[in-house]
C-alpha cells in the first residue's frame, strides 16, 4: 500500500514537471519558425515530384491551415491534462497527512528545479533518471527515454527501497 501511494506521487509529480517544462519550452524546441518548417516541407516534396509554383503556394496554404488545427488540438489536450492532474493531485492530497501534504508539496518543488536544471542537456533516453540505480536494470544515464527524455524520477527511486 505504501510503495502504491508513493509511486502515484511520482506519477504526479513527474507529469506535472515535464508538462510545465515541455509547455515552457515547446516554442523553441518542438516547433521552430511554422514558416520555415512549412517551407521544408514543400522544398521536399519539390525535390521528389517537381512541383508547379502554384502547386507549391496550395501546399503552403494546407500546411499552414493543418498546423492551425494541430495547434488548437495540442492546446485543448494540454489543458485537458492539466485538469486531470489537478484532479488526481486534489485526489492524492485528501488521502495525505498534513505532515505527507508538506513532503510532498516539496517533493513537487523538487522535481520542478530538477527539471529545470536537468532538462537543459537531456535528450532522448538520457539524463540521471532511473538509470543510475543499478538495481534497476538499466544502464548508467538511459533511463527510460521516452517523452522528453526524462529518465525516470531521479533521486525519488532511493526513496522506494523500503
Amino acid at each position: 500500500m505504501k510503495k502504491t501511494i508513493l509511486l502515484a506521487l511520482m506519477a504526479v509529480v513527474a507529469t506535472t514537471a515535464v508538462t510545465a517544462q515541455e509547455t515552457e519550452q515547446r516554442g523553441d524546441r518542438r516547433a521552430p519558425d511554422p514558416e520555415k518548417r512549412i517551407e521544408h516541407q514543400v522544398k521536399r516534396l519539390d525535390k521528389k515530384l517537381k512541383l508547379t509554383d502554384e502547386q507549391k503556394q496550395q501546399l503552403k496554404e494546407f500546411y499552414g491551415e493543418f498546423d492551425k488545427t494541430q495547434m488548437a488540438r495540442m492546446e485543448q489536450v494540454r489543458l485537458q491534462e492539466k485538469k486531470d492532474r489537478d484532479a488526481l493531485d486534489g485526489k492524492i492530497n485528501s488521502i495525505l497527512t498534513d505532515e505527507q501534504k508538506a513532503k510532498y508539496a516539496e517533493m513537487k518543488e523538487q522535481d520542478k528545479e530538477m527539471w529545470k536544471e536537468g532538462r537543459k542537456g537531456f535528450g532522448r533516453g538520457e539524463g540521471p533518471g532511473r538509470g543510475h540505480d543499478p538495481g534497476r536494470g538499466h544502464g548508467p544515464g538511459r533511463g527510460h527515454g521516452g517523452h522528453g527524455g526524462h529518465g525516470g524520477m531521479g533521486g525519488f527511486d532511493s526513496d522506494m527501497t523500503e
